[in-house]
Order: structure tokens, then sequence, then C-alpha cells
């Protein structure tokens, strides 16, 4: 697979972990099917990183737990998830309409592993080479859909600030209304511990790109309205997953513990329209 998509591998590991764990957050019965002997010689590399792998799967957890709030609300809502990589959400939850967008190579594998026929809820995987192919054009035929939900998952900081605003310009463009859940790490927090994990993605072509001090205000510009945050290492403690004591986390500085964060985002034009 190309680079970037290898992160889907560690991804999966991470999830697969959790779900092997004494008392797991998530429970991706399915992260294992994926992964085979290329996803397990990946992961390898990555394993001991013991406070990323509890971040992410608190990163994991508190996605689910947005997604299912909001379909609770709005069972009839779209789910985009966008370079979804090796996710299983469709088959995990029991409402919903899901479309996962990714590179070939991912779709392929996972059209194999877990077609979608098999899946209770309606679910499209869409094939994308992020290099050459637009994004707006592959997600332009769900334009007309109410109760749309975006999911960028371990994606964005692997774009470039260009890259970024191209992806935030199709999504406001495309969905007038919507509510978008995602992970954004900070500059000071990549600066203090994210390098090092970062180093081993970078060697494989996947370095981060174009962090900022203000997590979200990109995305307010946009005139989105931030609904929640949550620290995704704050959780992992709290979780009892993180390899640090809690009273050591909570001497941590705030921009460190608060540097890794998943989002919860509305989108509405017609409000901003009449601002």
């Amino acid at each position: 697979m190309k680079p970037v998509s290898q992160t889907a591998w560690y991804c999966c590991g991470v999830r697969m972990t959790d779900a092997e764990s004494k008392n797991p957050l998530t429970g991706d019965a399915y992260a294992k099917l994926f992964m085979g002997d290329e996803g397990l010689a990946y992961w390898q590399e990555f394993r001991h990183f013991k406070a990323p792998v509890a971040s992410n799967i608190a990163r994991h957890y508190l996605i689910d737990a947005g997604l299912q709030e909001l379909l609770a609300r709005q069972q009839a809502s779209t789910v985009i998830l966008v370079g979804a990589g090796f996710d299983s959400r469709a088959f995990r939850f029991n409402t919903g309409e899901w479309i996962e967008i990714d590179e070939p190579a991912v779709i392929e594998r996972k059209n194999e592993i877990l077609p979608p026929i098999k899946c209770s809820n309606m679910l499209t995987r869409i094939a994308i080479d992020f290099t050459t192919e637009k994004l707006s054009d592959k997600l332009a035929p769900y334009s007309t859909r109410e109760n749309i939900i975006i999911v960028l998952e371990g994606v964005l900081m692997y774009l470039t600030d260009a890259e970024k605003k191209t992806l935030l310009d199709t999504l406001t463009a495309l969905f007038p209304k919507h509510h978008l859940f995602c992970d954004i790490m900070s500059r000071y927090f990549f600066d203090k511990v994210g390098h090092r994990i970062h180093k081993h993605f970078a060697m494989h072509g996947s370095p981060f790109k174009d962090l900022h001090a203000i997590q979200e205000a990109l995305y307010l510009s946009y005139g989105y309205t931030l609904i929640d945050v949550q620290s995704t290492i704050r959780t992992a403690s709290g979780k009892g997953i993180f390899p640090a004591p809690k009273f050591i986390v909570r001497m941590l500085p705030k921009k460190l513990v608060d540097g890794f964060n998943v989002y919860h985002f509305a989108y509405n034009r017609q409000v901003l329209l009449h601002q």
C-alpha cells in the first residue's frame, strides 16, 4: 500500500490491542481480521509505544461515543469516513448509513475481508487516489442528503494547511449542514512527546505536517461551531489505560494534556448567512 495508507495498519493494531485487553474500551473484534501478516509485521514496530497507543485507543473511543450519541438522536444519518482505513464501525454500530472512502488497496482488502453485503447497515465503500482524484467528485452524489456526519480520524496531521483548506472547502460547499468529528494535535504536543513515534511514521513516508498552537482555529474560521472537545490523554488516564499514574497526569502541563484532542464541530451555512 502507499505510505500514508500504511498508517491504517497502526490504527488497526491499536484497536486490535484494545480488543485483546482485559477491559476493552471499543472492543473492535474485527480489527485483527484486517491485519494479516503484513499488518502484524508493521505493527511490531509500534506496539511498544504505550502512551501513543493508549491515546489512540481513547481517540477511537471518544469518536465512537460522539457518534453513538448523535446517531441516537438522528438514526437516519449518513456517516462519511474520509480516509477510513480499516474502520469497522459500520459493522459494530446498529444504525446509520455508512460511506467509507480510502485508497484502492485499503478498499480492496476491506471488501475481501468484510464485504459490504455482510453488513447489517447500508454500507458503501469508495476507492479514491487522493493524489489524482478529487474528493468532491466522490462525495457529490451525497450532497442532497440530510443528517450528514463526517469523520476524519487520524487524517489531519498528515495534511498541509493548503490540503486542509481544500478539504474544508469541499465539505462546506457540498454539505451546507453537517457534523464533523476529528482529532487534532498541537505543535506543542508534537514537540514535547509526539515526535518520538513520528520518527517511525516519517521513515515509512508519512510525516506530520503544519501543526499549530491553536488546534481549532482553522475550523472556526470556516464557520464551524465547536460542540465538544475531549483530551485523549485525560480520557486514557481516566479509563485506566494510560501508562502513568493518574496523579502524574494531573501534574502535567495543561498544554500537553490538552494537546491531542477529539473535536466535535457543527456546520450550518444557513445560520452563517443570517449572522
